[in-house]
This record gives structure tokens, sequence and C-alpha cells, in this order.
């Protein structure tokens, strides 16, 4: 995987997904704590999605929170938390998206976009809540405008919502 292809926003996402993982001692890195990631993020574009779709940002949080309420937990000698095969997925998938879009770099965007995409709890939950790949798509235009990702800080010159 070449983290040097991801955004500063969506490096930070993941670093931030693995302390989340680490501090609820889950052993595996896992799409939950990337979602919760997204969903902390400051400057990030994952809440303004959510709004312009009209879903509560707060509402994703906490059923994001009571998934990983049940994931388990691993006490002992601390070796770190490590990406789980379906984070790889959503990770790989990522990269399909920024180059469907014609981006240089991955983004939080396409790590949304990848989020929603799929199977599982956290697709299964997006989607509960009116959040597809489609409807992000559509969203993206008002957000993007006709703008690429080619550098890794993308975000701040998205328009401004």
């Amino acid at each position: 995987m070449r983290f040097d292809k991801f955004t500063i926003k969506a490096q930070e996402a993941i670093a931030q997904a693995q302390s989340i993982a680490e501090s609820r001692n889950h052993q595996q890195i896992d799409a939950e704590h990337l979602l919760l990631a997204l969903l902390e993020q400051e400057e990030g574009v994952a809440i303004p999605i959510l709004q312009k779709l009209e879903v509560n940002p707060s509402l994703v949080r906490e059923r994001t929170e009571e998934l990983l309420q049940q994931k388990p937990k691993v006490y002992g000698p601390a070796g770190g938390a490590y990406l789980s095969n379906v984070l790889k997925q959503i990770l790989d998938r990522a990269f399909l998206e920024a180059e469907r879009l014609k981006d240089e770099y991955v983004s939080t965007e396409h790590l949304l976009i990848a989020l929603s995409d799929g199977d599982g709890p956290v697709p299964t939950l997006l989607r509960s809540l009116g959040v597809s790949k489609d409807v992000i798509y559509r969203v993206l235009v008002d957000i993007r405008g006709s703008q690429r990702v080619t550098d890794q800080n993308p975000e701040g010159k998205y328009r401004a919502l």
C-alpha cells in the first residue's frame, strides 16, 4: 500500500483509526474505526458531505460507536493494531475511486465512498441512513466542482459549503 499516494487528511484519518482501535484494545483496525476517524476530523469532507445529504453526523457517530462496542477486546502486551482484511479492501476500493475520478491522490472523500460500498456493518449502516456511493458522487460535484485531487492538500481548495 502506497501511503504517499494518500492526501494528508486521508493519512491522518488512517492514523486516527489506528489510535481509536488501540485505545479500545481492538487488535484490528477496521471500517468502523476509519469511519469514526473521518467523523472526528476537523476540516475534512465527511461531515460536510453528510450534512449536504441531510444526515446528522452525530447519529452516524452514535451508530458507529454502537458497532465498535461489539468488537472483541484484546488485553496484554502492546503489539499494536493491524489493518483488517476488510479495511485493506476498503483502501483498495478507495484507490479505484481515485482513479475513476481521475485524481492523483486518495482523499477522504474516496475513503467515504469506499466505506459506503460493499457488504458489512459500515456500508449497511450508511445505506440505512441514505448514504450511498451514488449520492456521495452527486454531493461531491457541489463540494469539489470540477476540481481534481492533484496534491496532498486538496480539502483546503474545495468550495466553501
